[in-house]
């Protein structure tokens, strides 16, 4: 993929002092590119872009002209990170913080708050003058700013030793079970709705309600949520029951999602909503906190399941690497799977900036990585069957990383680095709809108990632990379409998979997925796995040792991968 974005990168960026070709999918005539495009427009595909205090109307229409002429049809709004009110932060936006301080014309952070709602007021007429579709964030994580903190202090997010829940320094966050953070909460959107969605229904297309959350909650609200849902106290489980305490940490931020997504179908049900989830590490290798299925299980009709999707999910100055890149694949056929399973689109950004470029590093990326990231996010995911809802390069102009306002070199021109990325979006839209998407040839099944038990033990309540490794099965099947499947729904969806490969042992499995594996044994597939799944499926077993980059050939035996 990466040397044929290569090829498409230089001719790209050889069109740039002529006018852009029209872009036409291979298998149509040449023509125009609002005809070509207009069967397909329902991808939203653009730039995410920062709504800076000092940026003013005319420079936001026209860098918004810019994309709309290249062929994009959305901007994502920048998200207010962190969730607090100043105007002259890196990434500003709306927040319940900035709505508090404009409730209150004496309130010190009034001015500022008048100048951050003010820049996002004059992208959306930007926006709707260019006649661009907006994503309009409205708050970061769970956070509702340091004066809500000191307010309520009990209604915040506790680990499990009784310490605030802070990610990355980034500040403290509500529990999304306190009946305090609800009713406020709950206040603030109305609000939104008033002076927002309502006088900018024809441009805004949908809401951000949060971007990276994650983690679990320890906190009064999150104990007696758990013993309303379970019987019991997190404290009174006995050894057998305690996955319950994974299962419940696992599922917060799903929770959160589930309950903001219902909010806006009462007070708006025809707006769409989301929340971009962090798609770093956690999500790709470990798997847990949010467990990623339940953000498609739980959540309504209304939710576009978003993630953050990078070649390099990491600091600018860490080098990218291609684990990263094969991990990268493997959580993106994974969740076209859980798309066309759970019927439920997604939306995925690409890095095509500093940060996701590694531009500080020993081993930097450059403008054809940014191009195969952006077609990646859209490829992989329908070529399982998974519904894109939208395609975004992170981030046009924000501070510290972006085309813009960035002080370091770089490997690349930035202008050539927008004319790419500009001309890929065209590329995306007139992407064919996937017709007869093809099956995944692996399954990789894992068990969520496994997760549940290792959270439950751990008692972590940020960053999940060690309990499962995708990087070594990334690694093995980057060219190949495998998924993660981890219910009994999702593995019976890839029935037609050539190989199950069971992470986990027997006894963690439910009844459900042993008896689907059953079935496919006797059928003849070929299932590798451990001599506890053998004695479970009451099959012959066979070491296997060539490891994953070859894979056996006939069924009849459950195959033990050799101790090295």
């Amino acid at each position: 993929m990466v040397r044929a974005a290569s090829v498409l990168f230089l001719l790209l960026v050889a069109c740039a002092t002529r006018p852009a070709p029209t872009p036409v999918s291979p298998a149509q005539p040449a023509t125009s590119q609002s005809s070509v495009l207009s069967p397909l427009n329902s991808l939203r595909a653009g730039w995410a872009y920062e709504a800076y205090p000092d940026a003013t109307f005319e420079k936001m229409r026209a860098d918004f002209q810019r994309m709309r002429d290249a062929g994009a049809n959305a901007v994502w709004i920048g998200h207010n990170n962190p969730g607090e009110v100043d105007a002259q932060k890196v990434e500003p936006g709306l927040s319940y913080a900035v709505y508090a301080a404009l409730q209150n014309e004496n309130d010190a952070l009034y001015h500022d708050a008048q100048q951050m709602s003010g820049a996002v007021k004059r992208a959306l007429d930007a926006a709707r003058e260019t006649k661009l579709q907006v994503i309009l964030p409205i708050g970061y994580q769970i956070q509702m700013g340091d004066a809500w903190n000191q307010q309520h202090p009990d209604a915040l997010r506790l680990t499990f030793d009784g310490s605030r829940l802070d990610f990355y320094n980034s500040g403290y966050t509500a529990s999304p079970y306190s009946e305090q953070y609800r009713a406020d909460i709950m206040r603030y959107y109305e609000w939104i709705q008033r002076e927002w969605v309502a006088p900018y229904r024809d441009v805004i297309v949908m809401l951000s309600l949060a971007d990276e959350p994650m983690g679990g909650d320890y906190s009064d609200a999150a104990k007696l949520e758990f013993a309303e849902r379970y019987g019991k106290a997190m404290d009174e489980l006995a050894p057998e029951e305690a996955w319950k305490l994974g299962e419940f940490q696992a599922g917060v931020i799903a929770d959160y999602a589930a309950w903001s997504a219902h909010a806006w179908q009462q007070i708006n049900p025809n707006i769409l909503t989301t929340m971009s989830f962090h798609g770093g590490d956690t999500a790709r290798r470990v798997w847990g906190l949010p467990e990623v299925e339940k953000l498609f299980t739980q959540t309504p009709d209304n939710f576009i399941v978003s993630f953050d999707a990078y070649l390099h999910d990491d600091l600018a100055t860490k080098p990218a690497t291609a684990d990263e890149a094969a991990q990268l694949k493997l959580f993106l056929t994974t969740l076209g799977h859980y798309s066309k399973v759970y019927q439920k689109p997604i939306a995925l950004w690409s890095g095509a900036n500093a940060w996701g470029l590694a531009q500080e590093s020993s081993a930097p990326r450059s403008i054809p990585d940014a191009v195969t990231n952006l077609l990646l996010l859209y490829d992989l995911p329908a070529r399982v069957g998974g519904t894109m809802w939208g395609v975004f390069a992170w981030n046009y102009n924000v501070k510290q990383q972006g085309l813009e306002n960035y002080a370091r070199p770089t490997t690349y021109d930035p202008r050539a680095l927008e004319i790419a990325v500009n001309r890929a979006l065209p590329l995306l839209r007139a992407r064919p709809t996937e017709t007869a998407p093809a099956a995944p040839d692996i399954a990789i099944v894992v068990s969520a108990r496994v997760m549940y038990n290792a959270l439950a033990a751990s008692h972590t309540s940020d960053v999940p632990p060690d309990w499962f490794d995708a990087a070594p099965y990334a690694r093995a099947f980057a060219d190949r379409a495998a998924v993660i499947v981890s219910s009994a729904k999702t593995l019976a969806a890839a029935n037609d998979a050539r190989f199950l490969i069971v992470t986990a042992p027997g006894s963690d499995l439910d009844a459900a997925t042993l008896n689907f594996l059953r079935e496919q044994f006797t059928a003849g597939k070929i299932i590798l796995g451990d001599e506890t799944l053998a004695r479970a499926l009451d099959a012959r077993s066979q070491t296997w040792r060539a490891g994953l980059t070859q894979l056996p050939t006939a069924g009849g035996v459950v195959y033990l991968f050799a101790e090295e």
